[in-house]
């Protein structure tokens, strides 16, 4: 079987998967797309432009939670998610969150970076609502180390990437200083997460990334 990974360190959504690999011990280098992110040759390869990607012997497979969890069919151990479906659909939930109501909300700040063209109204609703997204996290997320559990699963995959955009970001675009601020749940499993190796290294290649693009 041949696989293909398509992504950049920038994005969390590509870091997630990359994290799933790592845990199961998986030999996936990143491929950057080809012709750039979101250029006609690239959609070629994925005809939804975005990353990440997989392609499996020429076949493209994209989305990201999608992508993490044929890993985890692929290679069953160590499971990534619980065997309960209960904790399953939990554990799911806990990635949905994340996604919906914490990193897309962010999305416009992305798209507002020229100082020429910005919304800073746009930004100040998607810093709020971001933040307000934190709120519905730690509803859910126990305090660590692990999201769900004893043992880091996709649920981790997908947050230790998006809590990392959320610790950086608001705070330079008007949030607070700290983004985690009354949020005692969240705060302490990010605390918690980031000493475990495989997350503090994900980490650390995201933040070498940002940084080569002033982040």
């Amino acid at each position: 079987m041949s696989l293909v990974f398509y992504g950049l360190p920038l994005s969390p959504f590509v870091m997630r998967v990359a994290m799933a690999a790592r845990l199961k011990g998986l030999d996936l280098p990143m491929t950057p797309p080809p012709g750039g992110f979101g250029s006609e040759e690239y959609r070629k390869v994925n005809p939804l432009g975005k990353i990440p990607s997989l392609e499996i012997d020429g076949r493209v497979l994209p989305e990201s939670e999608v992508i993490c969890e044929y890993l985890d069919d692929l290679h069953p151990t160590p499971a990534l998610r619980p065997a309960d479906p209960e904790a399953r659909a939990r554990n799911r939930l806990l990635s949905r969150v994340a996604d919906i109501y914490v990193m897309n909300p962010m999305l416009p700040i992305f798209r507002n970076l020229d100082p020429a063209t910005r919304d800073p109204a746009a930004i100040a609703t998607a810093v709020a609502d971001s933040l307000a997204g934190l709120d519905k996290l730690e509803a859910f997320i126990q305090p660590g180390p692990c999201a769900q559990g004893d043992t880091l699963t996709l649920a981790d995959c997908a947050l230790v990437p998006i809590l990392l955009f959320v610790e950086k970001v608001p705070p330079m675009f008007g949030g607070p200083a700290d983004s985690f601020a009354g949020r005692p749940k969240v705060a302490a499993y990010w605390q918690a997460v980031q000493a475990n190796p495989v997350a503090a290294g994900i980490l650390a290649e995201m933040k070498a990334a940002l940084a080569a693009v002033g982040f």
